[in-house]
């Protein structure tokens, strides 16, 4: 009875982090700005109150993979495959954060606002590939359960690449619609990791 009151409240405290913090946090970050017109990182710099909140949502989304991915890392077959998610996992949060602690300010210092770019990039590379190696590796061990997440998770590819596109650099709209869809896909990867 302990242990799945434990689950029910584990679960409830995933919900809450997914459904509403997050994505909540998100678009409050974006705010009313033109969101195909600029993005997190060039609204954090207008303001310290801004910068401390994109420092905040770095953390909390970050937190958030980091806590998973680690975990989920448990519930793959084969040392490998658990390995290299973890590598991948450690390796975007640590772009993530370096990205954070690095101010874009592309007119003072062009190469920190590269370099803060190149992290950004990253990071979310890593993340995607470490979705991927998940996702491949459950669904290796347990054929057709997880086709449907692989194609939740070439949509974000695509949904992401339209988006740049369409604004021609890596916008708000396309941060918020990234971040906000593989907290989703990782919290229902994780669910479905844990059924027998």
């Amino acid at each position: 009875m302990s242990a799945r009151r434990g689950r029910r409240k584990s679960g409830l405290l995933l919900d809450l982090f997914a459904w509403v913090l997050i994505p909540g946090y998100t678009l409050l970050l974006a705010g009313g700005a033109r969101w195909l017109g600029t993005n997190f990182s060039a609204l954090a710099v207008t303001g310290a109150g801004r910068y401390r909140g994109f420092l905040f949502w770095g953390l909390l989304v970050g937190g958030y993979f980091f806590l998973l991915l680690s975990r989920l890392a448990a519930y793959l077959p084969g040392f490998r495959a658990r390995l290299l998610l973890r590598l991948l996992t450690g390796g975007a949060c640590l772009c993530l954060i370096y990205a954070l602690a690095i101010p874009y300010l592309p007119a003072y210092f062009p190469r920190f606002a590269a370099l803060h770019v190149l992290l950004a990039a990253l990071a979310c590379g890593l993340l995607m590939a470490a979705l991927l190696v998940a996702l491949l590796a459950l669904e290796r061990a347990r054929p057709g359960r997880f086709g449907r997440l692989l194609l939740v998770w070439a949509g974000i590819a695509a949904g992401s690449g339209a988006l740049f596109l369409l604004a021609g650099m890596v916008s708000s709209a396309l941060e918020v619609f990234f971040t906000v869809a593989t907290v989703l896909l990782l919290r229902r990867l994780w669910l479905a990791a844990r059924e027998r």
